[in-house]
């Protein structure tokens, strides 16, 4: 029994890595961080998780995290105590996040209500809130670590639990899920039609880790053809995700022209007073067009983006800028936009972060409020501290109230879609109304905050993924980009990149048939799997440790 093996439990301070065993490039750099001063631990964690951001949208350079993650292995390797590992975590978690989430710093320079300067300190301190769960994958993993590959496993399990955590709790924050790094890898992506988002995080968190086992010398054959085993069966996925694209063209219903508007109004402008009439007239432009009528000609269903009429009162009977959008609509056709509204209680006025659908007579056939609105942008949480503090301005002075449910919306004559506005949609497994089940997704969103920000390309990818899981087409239509058309199996048909104005004319692709597990189903099988997996390494840890004390006794 080693030293490691009683640690365990215990609380001994080791380290579990016999740094001789590493290649010698390996224990080169082990050597060198070991070295005085302090920082260079740190350094290589911070690095490490800042790698791992390259994995994702818009550089989608997988490698990345083929080095990140056994980097990770490595650093909890080294680490000599409890506090060291979630230390190292924590560097490797603010590596990642505060580089991948550099889009939010972006939107402090589009509004005047809270100051450019505070941007640092915002996309800071989300980082190191965020990679407090890395943190507490690298200290849970130290505390339970095995010699061997099954650390591998150890790892990846633990990994998974925390990304599980981070999606729910708070309200979640399901950004840079492992698993959509490969959102511009359709073959690889296709996973998810199967496992889910989370279950395709599970598969590649393993792989990636299992290529730590060629850090260190000494491996048995059978560490080597496990590590093959792994790769064959993820490149087995992937080809065949590569065949199901390959056999399934994409299909449309005629029947449904579709007109994507995207204006391109910088967020800076988008409140101010004096423009709100202009932007609403750049869209009345770009939605008909140079049609000598006026009309939007040709089009089924015309859709403008989140919050794109900037009035408070779209919803209200004699409301001019609906009667107006109506005049647009051939008989028969519909129009669908995103705007604020108001509804009087007791208390006062709640506004709602909207959307509406409405014919060619201006007539409303269906609303629909946000229910998951966005923390500190469109609500304050801790409401009462904070305003104390004067800092309801970060949510420009008038916070939004929730929605109470999902819904399924249904026009005449088009196919039944589920609203979803901004970043509802990079939830998994809660983006249809399972008891009454859409053809397709729209996503209205303003992605003006971000600029040209990687933001805007990471929203794209997670929005694809809810495409494949639930084997539906995604309609999205963003202020500034990236508005797209995108198919069944997340294949982009058509689309208008970031910064561009103009319109998006496209047909809508059909709905698979509906997948035999839903969503959550697979979701919760991972997470059962993962929390079987977990439990295993809890026992052994315990056995273990008894085994040590009876043998010291």
């Amino acid at each position: 029994m080693t030293q490691a093996d009683t640690s365990i439990l215990t609380g001994d301070e080791a380290s579990p890595i016999t740094k001789p065993t590493a290649v010698r490039p390996v224990a080169a750099l082990v050597n060198w961080m070991n070295a005085k001063p302090t920082w260079r631990f740190p350094l290589i964690a911070f690095l490490a998780g800042a790698l791992l951001t390259t994995s994702f949208a818009p550089l989608s350079f997988f490698p990345g995290a083929a080095v990140a993650f056994p980097l990770m292995i490595l650093l909890i390797d080294c680490a000599k105590s409890r506090q060291q590992a979630f230390s190292f975590g924590w560097w490797a978690g603010f590596g990642l996040f505060s580089i991948g989430l550099t889009w939010v710093g972006h939107s402090f320079s589009q509004q005047d209500n809270v100051p450019a300067i505070l941007a640092p300190f915002a996309i800071f301190a989300l980082a190191g809130l965020m990679a407090l769960y890395i943190a507490a994958t690298f200290w849970a993993s130290w505390r339970l670590w095995v010699t061997g590959p099954l650390r591998v496993v150890l790892f990846a399990v633990i990994w998974m639990l925390f990304e599980f955590a981070r999606g729910y709790l708070f309200t979640g924050f399901p950004w840079h899920l492992a698993g959509s790094m490969w959102a511009d890898w359709l073959p690889a992506a296709q996973l998810a039609s199967v496992l889910s988002i989370y279950g395709l995080s599970a598969l590649t968190v393993l792989v990636f880790s299992a290529l730590s086992v060629l850090l260190y010398r000494h491996q048995a054959k059978a560490v080597y053809a496990g590590l093959v085993a792994l790769l064959l069966v993820f490149a087995g996925g992937a080809l065949w995700g590569q065949m199901r694209l390959a056999d399934n063209e994409t299909q449309y219903d005629l029947a449904v022209s579709l007109r994507l508007v995207q204006a391109n109004v910088k967020q800076r402008d988008k409140w101010r007073p004096q423009l709100i009439d202009d932007h609403f007239d750049k869209h009345m432009g770009l939605s008909r067009g140079d049609n000598q009528r006026g009309r939007a000609e040709g089009v089924k269903l015309l859709i403008w983006p989140e919050t794109a009429v900037q009035r408070e009162n779209f919803d209200r009977e004699a409301s001019l800028l609906r009667w107006r959008m109506s005049r647009m609509l051939e008989f028969g056709s519909y129009a669908i936009t995103g705007a604020p509204r108001f509804a009087q209680t007791t208390e006062g006025s709640n506004y709602y972060n909207s959307m509406f659908a409405f014919n060619s007579r201006g007539k409303l056939f269906a609303r629909y409020d946000k229910k998951h609105l966005v923390p500190f942008g469109e609500y304050l949480p801790f409401q009462g501290v904070l305003k104390a503090l004067g800092l309801e301005q970060l949510t420009g002075g008038v916070a939004f109230a929730a929605g109470t449910s999902a819904k399924t919306i249904r026009l005449p004559g088009i196919p039944p879609f589920s609203p979803l506005i901004c970043y509802e949609v990079i939830f998994p497994g809660q983006v249809v109304l399972e008891s009454d089940r859409p053809k397709w997704l729209l996503n209205i969103t303003n992605d003006g905050w971000f600029g040209l920000t990687n933001g805007p390309h990471q929203h794209l990818g997670l929005a694809r993924f809810r495409a494949i899981e639930e084997g539906l087409p995604l309609v999205r239509s963003a202020s500034t980009g990236v508005s797209a058309v995108i198919d069944s199996y997340g294949r982009t048909v058509a689309s208008l990149d970031v910064d561009q104005t103009g319109v998006l004319d496209s047909p809508l692709p059909l709905s698979l048939d509906a997948p035999a597990y839903t969503t959550g189903f697979k979701m919760m099988v991972t997470l059962v799997l993962l929390l079987a997996a977990v439990t295993g390494f809890l026992v052994g840890a315990v056995r273990r440790a008894r085994k040590a004390v009876a043998a010291s006794g």
